[in-house]
């Protein structure tokens, strides 16, 4: 995804410059690091049927009463950056970014309950409290993952070269194609962040936990 780009153009003339190239060196940018939860909703207009057959659009199979049950969650990564060009010959511009804002956050954490199910009944208590077990999951793995998201970041940041232009109509395509370095460099750790916590999500929903939590209301 891409967000607005400010350009902040400066120029110094630097007299004596026989190339047109950006200097090795330039100034690391800021990393912005910002992450959201999304705001948690409970839905119980569905049946169990329907419910299923949700699950199955998200690739889930719940067993026995969770079949009554459901969490869903969207995970987005966002990169957007600020750029500067600084005039390193009469016709030459070096871009490079100021500041990286990461955004990695949820969307539409959902919850979702059996309109089959008693909300006063054992077997709703504990569909409920295993989803909300879910979602807890999710936030633990994201606060876990942020250090890392900061880390890579920035270890990115030291990787990717500035851009050389020629003309101050091509910073916002150079802008755009060092925000594309940084999406191209951070999806895999996205990838690996969705497996890690599908796997912590795998020790809540397995046949063991299952026959445990099935016998609580017996």
């Amino acid at each position: 995804m891409k967000k607005l780009f400010f350009i902040l153009i400066s120029f110094f003339y630097l007299t004596g410059l026989a190339t047109a190239k950006c200097p090795k060196e330039v100034p690391l940018p800021k990393i912005i690091l910002k992450s959201s939860y999304g705001k948690l909703q409970y839905i119980s207009d569905k049946n169990n049927q329907q419910i299923t057959d949700l699950a199955a659009t998200h690739g889930i199979i719940e067993q026995g009463i969770f079949a009554y049950g459901l969490s869903t969650v969207q995970i987005h990564m966002d990169v957007s950056l600020k750029a500067i060009g600084d005039s390193v010959a009469e016709y030459d511009i070096c871009v490079y970014p100021t500041t990286v804002e990461l955004s990695i956050y949820f969307a539409d954490p959902t919850i979702y309950i059996s309109n089959q199910l008693s909300p006063k009944s054992c077997e709703y208590n504990v569909v409920l409290r295993h989803e909300q077990t879910h979602q807890q999951i999710n936030k633990a793995a994201l606060d876990y993952f942020l250090p890392l998201f900061n880390s890579a970041a920035s270890k990115i940041a030291a990787s990717i070269k500035p851009i050389n232009v020629s003309n101050i109509s091509e910073i916002d395509a150079a802008s755009n194609e060092l925000t594309e370095k940084y999406n191209q460099k951070l999806r895999p750790l996205l990838t690996f962040f969705k497996q890690q916590l599908l796997k912590e999500q795998l020790k809540l929903d397995n046949s063991v936990n299952y026959q445990h939590e099935n016998s609580l209301c017996r």
